[in-house]
């Protein structure tokens, strides 16, 4: 019973282990993504303004602040994801708006902030060098709106922005602390899910190599016990 108790332990570490590592090796997506308003163009001739957004390592944006777009103007926007992980880019429609404390924010209070009313503009892309496109109208006035990606956690690690229309930034909003710099550096999700995978091949053979040294104790056990014991011969005169 010793032996068995032992082996269940070693088993269920093991599992305990796996159940730690697996996860470390998923990363998180968006629960759900978020609507934006529907835009159209009213004619071909229509102004247009071109705006590149960039996901970076490890959590930021690039350019994490943007001022003075034009008013009532359509807005072409490029969002590129230049990191292993997946990421969104929505413009919250709250003018003048900050959500603060956003270290404590949890995605549920996250989520229902955002979805109190359509984003200006919403879209998600999924790994490294995928690139979205798409477009929305400016607002009619003047205004500063916050922008953030709602992918699990990710907010909460700084990455949000700032995006003002007709208008400079105030000088008192909170500075994003992700910000990335340059092109994202890490391992893509593959590798990271192989890595994941090599450690919990690694525990399994140290729990199989423990099990077989158990086992091999307990059978020199049983085969002592199944052993006579004989008496020494007496020794010569």
């Amino acid at each position: 019973m010793r032996v068995v108790r032992e082996r269940l332990s070693m088993v269920l570490g093991a599992l305990g282990v796996v159940a730690l590592l697996v996860p470390a090796g998923v990363h998180g997506h968006v629960a759900t993504a978020l609507a934006a308003a529907p835009v159209s163009h009213t004619s071909l001739s229509d102004p247009v303004y071109y705006l590149t957004i960039t996901a970076t390592a490890p959590y930021g944006y690039q350019p994490d602040t943007v001022a003075n777009l034009p008013l009532n103007t359509m807005i072409n926007v490029t969002f590129i994801d230049d990191t292993p992980l997946q990421h969104s880019f929505n413009i919250s429609s709250r003018e003048g708006v900050e959500i603060v404390n956003y270290t404590t924010t949890t995605a549920e209070e996250l989520n229902r902030i955002l979805f109190s009313a359509p984003a200006l503009y919403a879209t998600i892309a999924n790994g490294p060098g995928e690139k979205t496109e798409g477009e929305f109208l400016s607002p009619a006035t003047p205004g500063w709106y916050e922008f953030i990606c709602n992918v699990t956690g990710h907010f909460q690690m700084g990455m949000f922005g700032y995006i003002a229309f007709g208008e400079a930034l105030p000088t008192n909003l909170t500075l994003p602390s992700g910000t990335g710099a340059g092109s994202g550096i890490g391992l893509p999700p593959v590798a990271d899910v192989g890595i994941a995978l090599a450690a919990i091949l690694v525990v399994l053979g140290v729990v199989l190599l423990r099990l077989r040294r158990i086992a091999r104790d307990r059978a020199m056990e049983e085969s002592d016990k199944a052993s006579p014991i004989l008496p020494r011969p007496p020794s010569p005169p």
